[in-house]
């Protein structure tokens, strides 16, 4: 048990298990992840039978990686428990075990008199045992390098917690309209846009997400990589969409919406109505400016039927007495995870504060535990080598003869 204990702790073991965790995730950036099937066999033909049995088309839920992780957590988990017997047993009796040490150096005339004085200018607390002197100060700062194996360990399983218990769904939504879900939540969308201000393609949407319970957010936009969060949903600028709608409003203010399919007939009776021929995309003429996107109809009155003509989205055509407003055809496609355990990120937040006072016990708030008698004097405790190096630059014996 104890060799595997010691190999589980193990830095060997630990970097070849971090080596494969990032092989992993260089493997699905490469690889396009969550697509059909038929996706990667039309792409990767050749590589197919492979990706297929690998599952690299959807890696980090593939046996292989989720191993990788569980091992990853056992080597942390057996590591933190060491770092925490070490620290429990290193606080009992600390002092004492100090006082019985050995000396290392050599002290000259008169050199425990000065150590004293140094080591109470730099705050440390004093005890004399016997005929040694001990002094020590920061003894919680043992706590930092369990802290940070610690705060690993939970950054690692809140963070699989994130990534495999929230229950993900793909939603379409136009602008001006709202989606609910199973559980009475509503998303809205109050607009979705596919150039920023500086002309360069980057899909936006402004949404609005309403809780069960009847809370709101504040709008927010939702970019590529800058999902928002509220309650325990976060919703993702995943894709997009392009399908012709229209939106017919009649003299009495009642208003109808529409989504058309290639083929489509908006119909007032027999003798009125607007045919549908499709969505297409042209350039200008002079070939300046940029690209549009327009509606191919044509509008038949009294029975005649009209020349096919372009319409552009935003524009109107009135039939009778009713007035078609023909919509920006482009909707934003949203990924919404709604994670069921709602503490998650807090949790994982909560594991990265965790990390940094790890880090500034370790770092800012080392222990000090010196041991100092007539005739010479030692470091002990936890990395006690850079007190030991100071002190011998302060306190060597042919320094104090010079002086």
């Amino acid at each position: 048990m104890k060799r595997i204990l010691s190999f589980l702790r193990s830095m060997r073991f630990a970097n070849a298990l971090l080596v494969g965790v990032a092989l992993c995730c260089g493997l699905s950036s490469l690889l396009p992840q969550g697509k059909e099937l038929s996706c990667y066999a039309e792409s990767y033909p050749r590589l197919y039978p492979l990706i297929y049995r690998l599952r690299l088309f959807d890696v980090f839920k593939s046996w292989y990686f989720l191993l990788l992780v569980a091992l990853l957590c056992l080597s942390m988990l057996a590591c933190t428990l060491g770092m925490l017997r070490r620290a429990l047993r290193g606080g009992k009796g600390e002092i004492e075990r100090a006082a019985a040490l050995p000396d290392t150096d050599a002290l000259g005339e008169g050199g425990l008199e000065r150590l004293r004085l140094y080591m109470a200018s730099i705050r440390c607390r004093e005890e004399k045992i016997g005929e040694s002197f001990v002094f020590h100060k920061n003894g919680f700062g043992r706590w930092g390098t369990f802290l940070i194996h610690l705060s690993i360990l939970l950054t690692v399983i809140f963070g699989a917690m994130a990534l495999y218990l929230p229950r993900v769904t793909d939603e379409s939504c136009r602008p001006g309209a709202s989606i609910t879900l199973d559980d009475g939540a509503r998303i809205a969308v109050d607009s979705f846009s596919m150039y920023d201000e500086a002309g360069t393609l980057d899909y936006a949407s402004v949404i609005r997400i309403t809780l069960p319970d009847g809370r709101e957010s504040a709008p927010q936009e939702i970019r590529v990589n800058y999902p928002m969060t509220f309650g325990p949903y976060k919703v993702f600028q995943w894709t997009y969409g392009a399908e012709g709608a229209v939106l017919a409003r009649a003299a009495d203010g009642s208003t109808d919406f529409f989504e058309l399919d290639r083929g489509s007939i908006l119909s007032l009776d027999a003798a009125n109505r607007i045919e549908y021929y499709g969505l297409y995309e042209a350039t200008p003429e002079d070939g300046a400016g940029e690209s549009y996107v327009f509606y191919e109809i044509a509008v038949v009155r009294g029975g005649v039927s009209e020349s096919v003509r372009e319409i552009r989205p935003g524009e109107t055509v009135t039939l009778g007495e009713v007035e078609f407003d023909f919509l920006d055809p482009y909707y934003p496609g949203l990924r919404i995870k709604t994670m069921p355990v709602r503490a998650a990120n807090a949790l994982l937040e909560t594991a990265f504060v965790l990390m940094l006072v790890g880090l500034f016990l370790s770092f800012y708030l080392q222990p000090v535990l010196v041991k100092a008698d007539e005739k010479g004097w030692t470091a002990a405790g936890p990395r006690g080598e850079k007190m030991r190096m100071e002190l011998r630059r302060r306190f060597a014996p042919e320094k104090e003869e010079q002086t």
